[in-house]
């Protein structure tokens, strides 16, 4: 990373108040470049950083600021609503499982000072490391709030619409525990989501490493995603299956939706908007009526075999996917307990899904490929 691309103006002057209380207002000197996410921003001022969490549609709509700055420095005037960090950093708490998948690409997980949801960690190093007590586990759905705030870490890594409303926040900051909002799953581009863990390292100082790795996997993506552009006909595709009576299918803007196409298959829905959220809520029959004769069957976690399927509902034997037997699993590399790598370092990592999606709707542009994170069912 050349610095000289960050750089923008540099000034910063001091006010003095009636009280000869002199404080500090900063113009922003740089920015790191940002590429594809549209989730978040860090700019440089004289001293500090600031970290800014925004909204993915509207990006004029902020949900949370952050302001890291040396410990002891004093806070500047114009960020007196943003969450004030004293760096360097102590010990950090994951709640989600991608956290720790950004951690641990960085170098970083003896950062991690606790961790929520064990049962669902895929990363066989932290896992370990929680079983000899290492780690520590601050609870599932319900946190241990109590060891929390034990541990005192520099804050704790959060998900969620951050709305004013969040119950974890409130609860966080009424025992004044910092939390700091990751919201990169509501990118719906690849290369957006991946794009995150340049918001992870700069709460470290480890842009430059996050921007190295950044830079070649965005390299890999868009090779193979030419690569797919080659072929001259695009296999039918649909994905998930019913749960209680409904079948979420995602529509067009959504991140599988975006994976699908640039891998050089046909989405069955990949021109149909949901009104709420970004999956379609449809019943079988709508589904069977577009995709009874779709070539490929995404089932993306929600069955371990074609038995399974079939167990789950004789009808989905009536797809011409099932019948043919190409139906596939993001599921190859999980754990008994639950962890489930795709959602755990897969957002990291889109280069490695689009090359098993290549694979498996055009194996004879890869044939040496061995699936990484999906599987044919049997």
């Amino acid at each position: 990373m050349v610095i000289g691309y960050w750089l923008l103006v540099a000034s910063c002057h001091q006010r003095v108040s009636h009280k000869e209380e002199t404080k500090t207002h900063c113009i922003k000197e740089a920015s790191f470049p940002i590429k594809y996410a549209k989730g978040f921003s860090i700019d440089y001022y004289n001293g500090f950083k600031v970290i800014t969490v925004k909204d993915w549609r509207d990006t004029a709509k902020i949900f949370a600021q952050y302001v890291l700055l040396p410990h002891g420095k004093p806070a500047p005037v114009d960020y007196a609503d943003a969450v004030l960090l004293d760096t360097p950093l102590r010990k950090v708490i994951c709640i989600s499982t991608n956290h720790i998948s950004a951690l641990a690409q960085l170098g970083l997980v003896d950062s991690i000072g606790g961790v929520a949801n064990v049962a669902l960690i895929y990363n066989k190093e932290v896992v370990a490391r929680v079983q000899q007590n290492k780690i520590p586990d601050v609870g599932r759905d319900d946190l241990n709030y109590e060891k929390i705030v034990e541990l005192n870490p520099s804050f704790v890594f959060t998900s969620g619409n951050w709305d004013g409303g969040d119950k974890m926040k409130i609860k966080l900051n009424s025992l004044h525990i910092k939390s700091v909002l990751n919201l990169d799953y509501m990118e719906q581009e690849p290369l957006a989501r991946a794009e995150w863990l340049k918001f992870v390292a700069t709460f470290y100082d480890r842009e430059k490493e996050a921007d190295s790795i950044f830079q070649e996997l965005e390299k890999n993506y868009l090779t193979l995603k030419e690569k797919a552009k080659s072929v001259s006909a695009k296999p039918s595709v649909f994905a998930n299956i019913p749960f209680k009576e409904i079948w979420y299918m995602p529509c067009g803007e959504n991140y599988m939706a975006k994976l699908i196409a640039d891998a050089g298959g046909d989405f069955l829905w990949k021109d149909a908007k949901a009104t709420n959220g970004l999956n379609l809520n449809l019943d079988y029959e709508a589904v069977y009526a577009k995709a009874a004769d779709a070539d490929i069957w995404l089932c993306n976690g929600f069955a371990g075999s074609l038995s399974e399927i079939k167990a789950a509902d004789k009808k989905n034997t009536f797809f011409k996917a099932y019948k043919t037997k190409n139906v596939f699993n993001n599921d190859k590399r999980n754990t008994p307990s639950g962890g489930f790598d795709f959602w755990e370092s897969g957002a990291l990592t889109p280069d490695k899904v689009l090359a098993d999606l290549i694979f498996i709707f055009h194996p004879e542009l890869f044939p040496n490929h061995e699936l990484y994170y999906y599987r044919k069912l049997k």
